[in-house]
């Protein structure tokens, strides 16, 4: 058997090689990025966020002023104005006990 050395053979030769590195390549790279994004996905964050709260009460003094109790002996009704300031003002015309 004669080991012939021709262009055409070696040119064909290096064609096969080059496609089957660059498939090789190819699937090294696809591997690659799926790796980094898996692990880029399953990361936990391992930052403590520490928030801090500030609660203000405030106090509010309400003063309990006792008013006597009015009762209107009239049945009929009274005429009233709605615009009043005072008791007295907005029923005027009442008889108060």
């Amino acid at each position: 058997m004669r080991f012939f050395l021709s262009p055409f053979v070696f040119l064909f030769e290096l064609i096969g090689f080059l496609l089957s590195a660059a498939f090789v390549y190819g699937l090294v790279l696809i591997a690659s990025i799926i790796f980094l994004v898996y692990m880029i996905n399953g990361m936990k964050s391992r930052e403590v966020v520490t928030e801090y709260i500030t609660v203000v009460e405030e106090t509010t003094k309400t003063e309990t002023v006792k008013v006597p109790e009015r009762v209107c002996l009239r049945v009929d009704g009274c005429i009233t104005n709605l615009n009043a300031e005072t008791e007295e003002e907005y029923c005027p015309t009442c008889v108060w006990k």
